[in-house]
């Protein structure tokens, strides 16, 4: 099969070779694979902000453009330069109004949630004809994947993501090339709030992806399955492992 792999945002922990390792166990060993990437990342920056409800420092790698290369060996990959992203002065309105000011909703994670959107959409748009992959798969730098799905035994018309919450959860998707207009939800934002906003559980990314999903196709084609993907928090970890099967667990060992 040949598969699309999308990575994007943020290089956190890129120096941690696990959730290199866990890609090429579950997909680059099984698959025909190319990665396209979009990496905030500029020379001298010293680390990035994160959302409010990160309990971490995050720093900047020195080299993460050289590991990405030589590790993922992207056909196409998009640098820029880490930047705060402003809203629409209609759609901070309509934000302030509903949610107000106070924790989690600081202008500092507003603009991670548009950086977030940007960069898959970023990503995404490195894919110049995207038919040409039997599936598309949308990953993060810092993701460690536990376990993973046949593609061979999947269904190209159900948009596949985890099941570990009800809230459209978005540490991987994967889908068919009929649903890549998903991936384009940043450049919607203000148009997905003027139709939906009444709607939003909160002003997040998986919120506007949510209903970007909606736009486009049926909620009964939204597939929740069984996706052990955790994030990694180290230089050396596998991410979170408190709520993992024991099988899990001893790979680790």
């Amino acid at each position: 099969m040949k598969i699309a792999l999308l990575l994007f945002g943020q290089p956190r922990n890129i120096e941690n070779p696990n959730s290199f390792k866990s890609h090429q166990e579950w997909i680059y060993d099984e698959y025909d694979v190319d990665t396209f990437c979009h990496v905030w990342w500029e020379k001298g920056v010293e680390g990035y902000d994160v959302s409010d409800w990160v309990n971490e420092e995050c720093k900047a790698p020195e080299n993460p453009i050289e590991v990405i290369e030589e590790r993922y060996k992207p056909k196409n990959i998009k640098v820029e330069p880490p930047r705060n992203f402003k809203l629409s002065d209609d759609l901070y309105k309509r934000t302030r109004d509903k949610f107000g000011y106070d924790h989690p909703w600081s202008e500092k994670t507003l603009s991670n949630v548009s950086s977030h959107l940007y960069s898959i959409e970023s990503a995404a748009r490195l894919i110049e004809n995207p038919n040409d992959y039997d599936f598309i798969i949308q990953s993060r730098y810092d993701n460690y994947i536990h376990n993973f799905p046949d593609l061979e035994s999947m269904d190209g018309d159900h948009f596949y993501l985890s099941d570990h919450h009800p809230r459209f959860p978005d540490l991987m998707y994967i889908f068919s090339p009929k649903f890549i207009e998903t991936q384009f939800t940043y450049g919607k934002m203000d148009e997905l709030a003027e139709r939906h906003f009444d709607k939003f559980w909160e002003p997040s990314a998986e919120c506007y992806k949510y209903y970007n999903y909606l736009d486009k196709f049926f909620i009964q084609q939204l597939f929740p399955i069984h996706l052990p993907v955790r994030v990694i928090r180290d230089s050396t970890g596998y991410g979170d492992t408190s709520q993992l099967p024991s099988e899990y667990l001893q790979k680790l060992q």
